[in-house]
């Protein structure tokens, strides 16, 4: 079975980390691949991805991927998310974990972005 977790930075505000867990909410309504869809954060709120991963792995998710919702390649996208899956793979050998490419390379953003400034003249 396919899970995947969309990971956020995470933020001492409640308000930002519901923002993000509420666009969890409506790629999982939407989603047709996936057998489980949830949310974890890398710092600042819970649940943290190793925790979410254990869950996954209880509920027979055997294939993880990992969506990271951050615009730019920083430390966190680039060194932090490869290490914590690196790690994950030394525990747990028999489960196949892939990180996907991080939200700021997707093609569409421009085109999100030029409907919204459309929209608004």
């Amino acid at each position: 079975m396919k899970g995947l977790i969309l990971i956020a930075h995470g933020s001492k505000k409640e308000l930002s980390n519901n923002e993000f867990l509420s666009l969890v909410d409506n790629v999982r309504s939407k989603d047709i691949v996936f057998d489980l869809i949830d949310a974890a954060f890398l710092e600042f709120a819970k649940p943290d991805i190793k925790d979410l991963v254990e869950v996954f792995i209880s509920k027979n998710i055997n294939d993880v991927y990992f969506y990271p919702y951050f615009l730019n390649s920083g430390k966190h996208v680039t060194i932090d998310l490869p290490n914590i899956i690196n790690s994950l793979k030394l525990k747990y050998s028999n489960i196949n974990f892939k990180l996907l490419p991080h939200f700021g390379l997707s093609s569409n953003i421009t085109d999100i972005i030029i409907n919204d400034l459309s929209s608004n003249f």
